[in-house]
């Protein structure tokens, strides 16, 4: 179909990663709403904005969810979306995990994009076209020490989007993972292992560095491209080849 104007959602768009997926998304010509709690600081970015705060009661972000989708969907067609909002939470043993911990964190990363795809699905479906690419990691691969629950989420994701292919590929809808590994953000290398553990992270990436948000950018920037029609159902993983060995 030929959209009036693309409009691509972005969850988590602020900042680190889903900046520059923002940005990048604007310079390709989408018409980007950015659904957060934090306002950007940069003016590109300020246009985009749309206040959301996904870690509040699941009932409010229903709510404020259904109410950004009708919105958007008065104001164009709706594209795409992108969903790159996450949380980490504290890093420690399962034994230390609260439910309180765990539940914070399947509800911002995988809970919402259920809400949103339950949303835009039906919408996709009558369009006839549609992208979803959620950011997932590379602990959707493999697993690792005190994250087990920022880890079943990830790999719940990509869970999530080979259902969602299987089960709305007919439709014309299309949905992928981005697996990143180590990347330069404040989530991505947190502030102590700037100064002690930057080294070792480097020594055990294969291409010897860290990424930046730019390269994660553009692979879901390719995958929400009409031309990647045929992909559906993958994880594409963007870790320097941290998970092939």
């Amino acid at each position: 179909m030929e959209f009036k104007e693309s409009i691509v959602l972005v969850t988590g768009g602020s900042g680190g990663i889903g900046r520059e997926i923002v940005r990048t998304l604007v310079l390709a010509g989408f018409s980007v709403w950015n659904l957060d709690k934090v306002r950007p600081t940069s003016p590109i970015l300020q246009e985009t904005y749309r206040e959301v705060d996904l870690a509040e009661t699941p009932f409010v972000v229903e709510r404020s969810l259904a109410k950004i989708i009708q919105e958007s969907s008065d104001a164009g067609d709706i594209y795409g979306l992108v969903h790159n909002a996450g949380y980490g939470g504290p890093y420690h043993p399962i034994t230390d995990v609260s439910i309180e911990e765990w539940d914070s964190i399947f509800r911002i990363n995988l809970g919402s994009l259920f809400l949103l795809s339950k949303f835009l699905l039906p919408i996709f479906q009558k369009q006839n076209f549609g992208r979803i690419v959620t950011i997932a990691s590379s602990l959707s691969i493999v697993g690792s020490a005190n994250s087990v629950a920022y880890s079943s989420s990830k790999h719940g994701l990509v869970g999530f989007i080979r259902s969602i292919a299987d089960e709305w590929g007919k439709f014309g809808i299309t949905a992928n993972a981005v697996s990143p590994g180590y990347v330069d953000t404040k989530m991505g290398i947190q502030d102590d292992q700037v100064s002690d553990h930057k080294a070792k992270i480097i020594d055990k990436t294969p291409v010897r560095r860290i990424a930046e948000p730019s390269e994660i950018a553009r692979v879901v920037n390719f995958l929400l491209q009409k031309e990647s029609g045929y992909i559906s159902g993958s994880n594409w993983t963007v870790d320097g080849g941290l998970t092939a060995i």
